[in-house]
């Protein structure tokens, strides 16, 4: 599952930067290009508000943060770092309407390990927004992911202490290097997934999308952008209801009984071979 933050700056840089909760809490407000309020409540959760906002973009509207009234002339005071980003592109948060759309952020899963945060390969750790706990459910909180980096992370260097400061080594762990150009797909090669996982598997689903979805990735299965996009897609595909950042048009009531569910390899590998 993946979690949306509903205000990306929409802008013309990679990644795109995220206009905090914060200035909603300020004051500010979304709107389409007409004026019109987005939503009745602008501090409502980020799935609440990322669903909204992509059914306005799908509907052909545009959608815009607007700051001027509230917090207006204090917001370079208040938000000195989105407003460098904002002036850099031409645009005064206390006179202009902000761009914004929603942007994939983080998973609530990941890397699967145990309560020592260790993985599946010998001498891999994770700990954080990449690991898979289970601390988050269907969703994530905003900043939850500060207390989760702290706790787990501290967990994990103290298992990593005592084990390691024993053997007095560490494990040789075969891997690939970071130069290895998988790491570093070609540009219009991420830009062509990027569009078809955020057609597909963006913040609504339904299956006549997520399937398509699934071809268009096929061929790049290779690569490891590809894959992310297709396990993701995939997942989406198999859980047929709608729970926290997970939202199906075609299953829009979330079952009576939570499930849990783990992806592999294996997985692809069958679902390649169907």
């Amino acid at each position: 599952m993946v979690q949306f933050h509903p205000t990306a700056l929409a802008v013309d840089l990679d990644p795109m930067p995220l206009v905090s909760e914060a200035v909603r809490g300020e004051g500010a407000i979304l709107v389409n290009e007409n004026g019109e309020w987005i939503l009745k409540n602008p501090l409502a959760a980020r799935d609440v508000v990322s669903r909204a906002e992509w059914a306005a973009l799908q509907a052909g509207h545009k959608v815009f943060l607007d700051a001027r009234q509230e917090p207006g002339d204090r917001f370079a005071e208040l938000f000195p770092a989105i407003n460098a980003i904002a002036q850099r592109v031409g645009l005064n948060p206390a006179t202009d309407l902000l761009p914004v759309r929603p942007a994939a952020h983080y998973h609530m899963g990941g890397v699967l390990v145990d309560t020592q945060g260790q993985s599946s390969v010998p001498g891999l750790f994770a700990a954080g927004e990449v690991a898979s706990t289970g601390l988050h459910g269907a969703n994530r909180l905003a900043s939850n992911s500060l207390l989760e980096a702290v706790v787990c992370g501290r967990g994990v260097a103290q298992h990593l202490k005592g084990v390691y400061s024993a053997q007095n080594t560490l494990p040789d762990v075969p891997g690939r290097g970071w130069a290895d150009e998988k790491w570093h797909p070609a540009e219009p090669v991420i830009a062509r997934i990027r569009g078809i996982v955020s057609q597909g598997a963006g913040v609504l689903r339904d299956a006549e999308g997520l399937t398509e979805a699934l071809e268009g990735l096929r061929p790049y299965l290779d690569d490891d952008t590809g894959l992310v996009g297709y396990l993701v897609a995939w997942s989406a595909l198999q859980r047929l209801e709608s729970r926290g950042g997970h939202t199906r048009t075609d299953h829009p009531l979330t079952a009576a009984e939570p499930a849990h569910t783990l992806v592999s390899f294996a997985d692809l590998e069958a679902r390649s071979a169907a």
